[in-house]
């Protein structure tokens, strides 16, 4: 069976898949915000072990797997050679699998070449979980992402054309008042440019640099809100399947863009009328730095 080090993180909609734990901790992990894998040192987990691992599943089970989420912050990163053979080894042990899944940093979109996304994309990787976090140039570096998102996008947009699959993931509050409108703007651009196939909206909540916001006014639920609608009111999406579900977020959404603009940003507004209402519009939001 798979051997996990804890902890360990799946997106919400890998409920249902078997979990790989092909890597351990994040490669990269020097974002300010995320304190996921502090305590867990970078390790790629050898070929051997995780075939071992495949292989000690039982048969009745593994003709019922259907999906697989490898892990963990950046998957992805293993070497190409090496994740291929595990690829190709699951394909045998899992006859009903339909695709393979993980998170996706930009250090392996822009490492990997496109030769060998397209034998990964071959082998059954269909679906890459990219923080973008923010379009911002200095929304990203006050994020200490490591990236310049439009710089990125090139090689994301021609991973996309061999029919891997993106799901986006945007960070609410990430540019505090100061840059909000910043945030807005490049965010829905890269986002309407790149058009994911899934996009989710999270909130900023600070695990790691607690002091994140000493040189900018911290964000208030009523900015969070503005970010959410304004967001979706700028992306031009063709039929992007949008979700805001994470346990972060204090306003469940879910349709696709743009086709569903009205339907949620009415909801948007429901949820600002009843804050108002309660008298916390205005308010900083304590549970940024209580997960």
């Amino acid at each position: 069976m798979p051997r996990y080090t804890e902890p360990l993180y799946r997106p919400p909609s890998e409920a249902n898949s078997l979990i790989f734990q092909i890597t351990e901790g994040c490669s990269y992990n020097k974002c300010a915000f995320c304190g996921m894998y502090t305590a867990k040192p970078f390790r790629v987990k050898p070929v051997a072990d995780v075939i071992r691992e495949v292989d000690d599943i039982p048969e009745e089970f593994a003709m019922k797997v259907h999906k697989v989420f490898l892990a963990d912050g950046d998957a992805a990163v293993y070497p190409t050679e090496g994740l291929i053979k595990i690829l190709e080894h699951m394909n045998m042990r899992f006859p009903e699998i339909r695709r393979y899944s993980s998170y996706c940093g930009p250090q392996a979109i822009m490492k990997k070449s496109m030769d060998e996304w397209k034998s990964l994309y071959d082998a059954g990787l269909q679906l890459l979980y990219f923080g973008l976090e923010s379009g911002n140039r200095e929304v990203l570096k006050l994020m200490n992402k490591g990236m310049d998102a439009f710089k990125v996008m090139p090689k994301i947009k021609q991973i996309k054309e061999l029919g891997v699959q993106f799901s986006v993931m945007i960070i609410l509050g990430g540019g505090g008042k100061k840059l909000k409108q910043a945030h807005i703007d490049d965010s829905a651009k890269w986002i309407s440019e790149v058009n994911p196939d899934f996009l989710s909206f999270l909130t900023l909540f600070l695990r790691r640099k607690k002091d994140y916001f000493n040189n900018l006014e911290k964000p208030t639920m009523a900015d969070i809100l503005d970010e959410t609608r304004g967001i979706i009111e700028k992306v031009d999406g063709r039929n992007i399947i949008f979700r805001s579900n994470h346990v972060s977020n204090f306003v469940p959404l879910s349709g696709r863009l743009s086709q569903d603009k009205s339907k949620l940003i009415s909801q948007i507004e429901d949820t600002r009328k009843v804050m108002e209402h309660r008298g916390i519009l205005n308010e900083y939001p304590d549970f940024y730095e209580e997960f």
